[in-house]
């Protein structure tokens, strides 16, 4: 599933949805706004997703809040899920990924 479609089934849901299209841009967004949820792709331009959550952990640090990290990625081989959750992601979807598996995810976090 598209980070496009992706979009359009989140705001047909109810939520408010911004999307960037690199690891850079997530740190800007990160720094501008709070968000009560990220998906956060692995495999992005310029900071992969390992790369960018790292950072924005970082940040974390000196604020009072924990963002939840969703990794979203088609690496779904014997301990992918692990690494992102060691490096600080707090859940995981491989893709191809269903409708009903994000609203899930998203529902466990956010509400």
């Amino acid at each position: 599933m598209s980070r496009n479609m992706l979009t359009i089934i989140l705001k047909k849901n109810g939520f408010e949805v911004s999307s960037v299209e690199n690891g850079k841009e997530a740190i800007f967004a990160f720094d501008k706004e709070k968000f009560d949820l990220i998906l956060m792709d692995i495999n992005m331009p310029y900071l992969d997703g390992y790369a960018t959550t790292a950072v924005i952990r970082l940040k974390e640090k000196n604020l009072s809040f924990h963002t939840p990290i969703i990794a979203i990625t088609a690496y779904a081989l014997r301990g992918d899920r692990e690494k992102c959750l060691e490096s600080g992601m707090d859940d995981y979807l491989s893709k191809p990924v269903n409708i009903s598996e994000v609203m899930d995810i998203v529902h466990k976090y956010v509400e």
